[in-house]
């Protein structure tokens, strides 16, 4: 009964590791040196897959790392606290919300920013504030279609004085379409619920525009006969 207790717990941690880098997959995993110190940031959406008018939001996980070339979110010390330091703005074309983060009970590190992504478009993360007393301003953007978990960029990038991108590894994707996540019939998005509202109110609109035209004419055309039949008379009566 032990060997087989103990078989069915190897195999409970595995499926949990396995669900877990499921998960880690889905992000980015973007290594910085900050200061004089190196920190890998992992960001990504919750509740994946990211899709129009679920819940979501943004996914951050922060820890200092001795090796620059790290490139996974579990290696490193977790850096906590910086619920108080980082906020993070979204993005998505010409609107902007700022949030703030809320640190996770259970893993140490790891920020949660929620928010119900409305229009399947582009989303910008700007992450911004301090960590470890040091200026950060890193923008993380989502990537549209297919989304590949182990594309890497060791090119460094200079983001400010103090902040420079040492590597990149994957992405996050952008929001699908709710549509297409319906069954048996296509779901249809608040936006697109929105935007058919607003097409029958207008075609509503304009049918009582011409209503209300053909009625004023049908009034002016009456009064006409009426002035017609009123000159014939007059005219009839003069013979």
């Amino acid at each position: 009964m032990k060997k087989q207790f103990t078989a069915f717990r190897a195999a409970a941690v595995a499926v949990l590791l396995l669900s877990a880098a499921s998960v880690i997959l889905a992000h980015e995993h973007d290594t910085f040196k900050i200061g004089s110190k190196y920190y890998t940031l992992t960001v990504g959406s919750l509740n994946e897959p990211f899709v129009v008018d679920n819940i979501s939001g943004v996914d951050l996980r922060v820890a200092q790392v001795a090796d620059p070339e790290a490139k996974a979110s579990g290696k490193g010390t977790p850096i906590t606290g910086l619920e108080r330091t980082l906020k993070v703005e979204l993005g998505a074309g010409d609107k902007k919300e700022t949030l703030a983060f809320d640190p996770s009970d259970e893993a140490p590190g790891a920020y949660a920013a929620n928010f119900i992504p409305t229009v399947q478009t582009t989303y910008t993360y700007r992450i911004f504030g301090t960590i470890e007393n040091n200026p950060v301003d890193i923008t993380f953007t989502c990537v549209t279609g297919e989304v590949s978990e182990t594309a890497q960029d060791h090119s460094q990038v200079k983001v400010s004085d103090s902040v420079t991108r040492i590597n990149k590894v994957g992405a996050y994707a952008c929001p699908a379409a709710r549509k297409a996540m319906g069954f048996p019939e296509p779901a249809l998005s608040s936006y697109e619920l929105n935007q058919n509202a607003q097409s029958l109110e207008a075609a509503a609109q304009l049918a009582g525009k011409q209503a209300s035209t053909a009625e004023t004419l049908g009034i002016a055309g009456i009064i006409a006969g009426l002035l017609g039949l009123a000159v014939a008379g007059v005219a009839w009566k003069k013979k």
